[in-house]
């Protein structure tokens, strides 16, 4: 890649932190741009522009240059209801986002540009499911606000591209990792979280679909192989692709796997029928996740959940 910085979009957020400091960590200049930074979003950025505004005014104003190129993660995935919106404003809002970054990258003359996407775009019964999961091959359905947004997202990325602009969109799965928190337009903690967060409060962790299985992303090895995959993007090259393989695990597996680390919880499993649950992710195409050890679900919740002192 040049020598300009890299712009990641909705660098305040959960994901998108974790990816401008592995930027960062790998040695690249790195812009961040997000509506607010909080506190300790702020210490764990340091050494990173931080542009805070919104979207389309900063990246006017701030004079940001000449980016090699843009990872654009910014977005609402808080539903309309939450958020007080109708489905067509929720919609607008995203897609108009990406459109501004987009056209922005091109017109400075970034060489890469990569939408975050999401696993979101399928209904649980679409398909086909190569061995079990969804890959890149299975025909995305849902029609919620942000999964249409997000397909839409796709197709504008891809149309997007010329010669000298290579895009991709990378769908993200279920993602677990450090720094998790609640913000306005991301207001749902990841399933892991939520059954730690019940452990804690109540003592009792309620498993609603207990024989669904899920890929879990540990965040930094998500980070890591984004950081490996931004200088492959090329012309030539797949428009949409899956974040890797990551393990698998079932929702009862995992809510007796955080049991077992904090002491005196107990499960409390639904009774069927169950929601349907779609497939684990996985991906088709070699691309720079195929080189990730992906930390497993048990280092995960090592990692998450503090030992516990004995009396």
């Amino acid at each position: 890649m040049s020598d300009g910085a890299i712009l990641v979009t909705g660098a305040g957020g959960f994901v998108c932190s974790e990816i401008a400091v592995a930027l960062r960590d790998a040695g690249h200049r790195v812009v961040a741009l997000d509506q607010q930074f909080d506190g300790p979003t702020r210490a764990r950025l340091a050494g990173i522009r931080l542009v805070e505004g919104k979207l389309e005014t900063s990246m006017a104003d701030a004079d940001l240059g000449a980016p090699s190129a843009v990872i654009h993660g910014a977005a609402i995935t808080a539903s309309p209801d939450r958020l007080g919106l109708t489905r067509a404003e929720h919609i607008r809002r995203n897609v108009e986002m990406l459109t501004a970054t987009l056209a922005f990258a091109r017109n400075t003359g970034a060489a890469r540009f990569l939408f975050l996407s999401s696993m979101g775009v399928f209904n649980a019964d679409d398909a086909p499911a190569p061995d079990g999961r969804f890959t890149e091959a299975t025909i995305p359905s849902a029609t919620c606000a942000y999964c249409v947004a997000k397909q839409v997202g796709e197709t504008l990325t891809k149309a997007a591209a010329e010669p000298g602009f290579a895009t991709l969109s990378l769908r993200l799965g279920n993602i677990v990792g450090p720094h998790e928190a609640v913000r306005e337009t991301r207001q749902v903690l990841c399933l892991i979280s939520r059954m730690m967060a019940e452990a804690r409060s109540g003592g009792v962790i309620h498993v609603q679909t207990p024989g669904a299985e899920r890929e879990w992303s540990w965040l930094p090895d998500l980070a890591g192989g984004i950081v490996s995959l931004l200088p492959t993007i090329r012309p030539n090259g797949p428009r949409v692709l899956h974040a890797g393989s990551p393990p698998i695990i079932s929702d009862l597996v995992l809510a007796r796997a955080v049991a077992e680390r904090i002491p005196g919880t107990t499960l409390r499993l639904s009774s069927p029928p169950h929601t349907l649950v779609r497939p684990p992710m996985a991906s088709g195409p070699a691309s720079a996740f195929d080189a990730i050890t992906w930390t497993q679900p048990s280092a995960i919740l090592d990692a998450l959940i503090p030992v516990e002192a004995t009396p």
